[in-house]
């Protein structure tokens, strides 16, 4: 009975946390505690995207202070970053040691620091911690760099409480380019030499499909068509261009014999419910906000896409930019009490490289960029009605990420994937590829060191550190490849075999040609009898029509002329009888006027 409430009070909870107190797992421990801002630089806690850009040289410090990343650290399970938001009062409760560790003071200790019985310390392993004067070129450097250098699949998460620079750091500003930028020039300054204008080949249901003539024109329509809708931000870009390029020296990759072919996507997860954000709008006028259509997570052996995502082909970082631009006026953003501008959903940016290779092999290189929603409390934000269900479904997205991660955590001497939960949620459906250990997987975690924010920093750390334990044992997918057999069966030393592949191909060219016309003649002549066919019935029709109409009319004149006639006749029987009586009127007055004419000339001759 004692060993089963042992293991009852092992087993790790989501609601009731372990003692802070102790540490179970023998991390190490800072032997002295500092002070993080000690220079911070003063700025506004209101803004989500407050951070000093001032370029330091953080990279030779780390490397004189032997804080640099271990190489062999890297190959073993996902890294997982800190960047620390500037604010103008920090708190005292947060320090970092020289072997890149957190340790976080509880709040009841500050208040009795002479009471060293109740100090409660909780310590944090990260693989790299950036402070306050740490700019964008460091974590970029650091986080995503690397990993574009090596033509890896990696996904980039970006993870933290509202307000406390997610965004900002995937994003930037309009002088300090955030990651994001920073990794389209990238991308597209290695491929420069490689860049193939036209998409010929593009990323279907997870598998690369050479296109048609005809679908290539469809496609670059639809891309001229979101590209006129995408704002103007030629200055702005040419302005970050130069920024990049001055901050790093992008390698050049010399021209091959392959052809890359670069398309993003974007996608939002809001309330549990998955939207394209570069959907061509319906050519309507006069139409309100059309509904947005929810789309379809699917699993195929292994291999995860969802159905009808729209995947555009770019050809240089200033349109990706521009569309990613486009992306975010679409998405959901709310006021709170803690960020004016709250992002209300889950957003994934992916940048698919697609490279084809003269010998017949496709390989595919995928980057996702993931700004997750900040995890919201309910007591401090404020939120009600429908944003109260948009922190609900925020909250529990992040939470099935958490016990993904643990699942994951706990499978370090077992190899059985089928217990990670990523089913639970479409965040986490999304990004299995990453949570199974296929893909490399890069944390950002951000928080915001102040009081207020204690408990929030809190289960964030707790989250990461659940991350940075993680080692996992499949073995990481560089490159998705596909080997199309039609382009690589040819070999100079048989060449009596090509010219009879040859040969059929030509006759069964002549065949399909002929069967062509014939299908074509014979679709025309339907096409033809169909024609007459309708233009004979719509004749009939026609007539029909007509002659009823004659005959409603012809009915409707006789039934008014009838109408006229008895109101004429009425007529004229009233005039008749009104002009009667005055006759008859007159004639009694003639005839009085003749008796009375008698009388007088009786008493003239009397």
């Amino acid at each position: 009975m004692e060993r089963d409430l042992g293991n009852k009070r092992e087993m790790r909870s989501f609601l009731m946390p372990r003692d802070p107190s102790i540490d179970r797992r023998f991390r190490p421990r800072p032997n002295k505690q500092l002070r993080l801002f000690d220079e911070a630089i003063p700025e506004s806690s209101d803004s989500s995207t407050d951070c000093s850009d001032t370029e330091s040289d953080y990279t030779k410090n780390n490397e004189e202070d032997g804080s640099s990343i271990d190489n062999s650290e890297l190959e073993t399970g996902p890294q997982v970053f800190l960047r620390l938001r500037p604010v103008e009062s920090p708190s005292k409760l947060y320090g970092i040691s020289d072997c890149g560790n957190v340790l976080i003071t509880s709040a009841a200790a500050t208040e009795n620091s002479s009471n060293n019985v109740n100090r409660m310390e909780k310590h944090y392993s990260f693989t790299t911690i950036f402070d306050s004067l740490v700019g964008q070129r460091d974590v970029y450097d650091k986080c995503v760099g690397p990993r574009i250098s090596e033509e890896e699949c990696v996904t980039i998460m970006a993870y933290g409480t509202s307000g406390s620079g997610k965004t900002y750091t995937l994003l930037g500003d309009n002088v300090r380019a955030g990651v994001i930028p920073r990794a389209l020039e990238n991308i597209f300054t290695m491929y420069n030499k490689q860049l193939y204008t036209t998409p010929k080949l593009k990323l279907i249901n997870a598998r690369m499909i050479i296109l048609e003539d005809d679908v290539t024109i469809k496609e670059m329509q639809i891309r001229r068509q979101l590209l006129a809708l995408c704002p103007d931000m030629t200055a702005q870009h040419q302005r970050l261009q130069q920024i990049i390029r001055g901050d790093h020296e992008f390698e050049e990759k010399p021209a091959e014999d392959v052809s890359v072919m670069i398309w993003v996507s974007f996608v939002e997860i809001y309330n549990e419910l998955v939207y394209d954000l570069l959907t061509v709008p319906p050519r309507q006028a006069n139409m309100c906000e059309p509904r947005r259509k929810n789309l379809k997570i699917v699993c195929n052996q292994g291999q995860v896409f969802i159905k009808g995502l729209t995947s555009i082909f770019v050809k240089s970082s200033d349109e990706a930019l521009k569309l990613l631009r486009l992306g975010q006026q679409r998405l959901t953003y709310a006021s709170t009490a803690v960020n004016s501008n709250s992002s209300r959903s889950h957003c994934v940016f992916t940048v698919d490289v697609l490279k084809y290779h003269r010998s017949g092999m496709t390989t595919q290189n995928s980057y996702k960029f993931c700004d997750l929603a900040g995890s919201e409390r309910v007591d401090k934000t404020g939120t009600i009605g429908s944003r109260l269900r948009e922190a609900q479904s925020i909250n529990t997205s992040l939470m099935v990420l958490g016990r993904c991660l643990d699942a994951a955590n706990s499978l370090k001497k077992k190899n059985n994937t089928d217990v990670i939960p990523y089913r639970d949620s479409k965040l986490t459906m999304l990004l299995q590829a990453a949570l199974l250990g296929k893909e490399r997987l890069a944390m950002i975690v951000t928080v915001t060191p102040l009081d207020k924010y204690y408990e929030e920093n809190l289960n964030v750390l707790s989250f990461a550190s659940i991350a940075k334990n993680i080692l996992f044992k499949q073995r990481l997918v560089k490159q998705h490849n596909t080997r199309y057999s039609a382009f690589v069966e040819y070999s100079q030393s048989a060449e009596t075999r090509d010219k009879q592949y040859i040969e059929e191909l030509e006759a069964q060219n002549i065949s399909l040609r002929a069967e062509n016309d014939r299908l074509i003649y014979d679709h025309v002549l339907k096409m033809q009898l169909q024609e007459e066919k309708l233009r004979k019935e719509l004749t009939d029709t026609f007539q029909e029509t007509i002659q009823s109409n004659l005959k409603q009319c012809e009915e409707r004149h006789e039934k008014k002329i009838q109408m006229l006639n008895r109101e004429f006749e009425a007529k004229i029987a009233s005039l008749k009888r009104k002009y009667e009586e005055q006759i008859e009127d007159l004639n009694d007055e003639i005839e009085e006027l003749k008796s009375a004419n008698s009388d007088v000339e009786i008493i003239d001759e009397e």
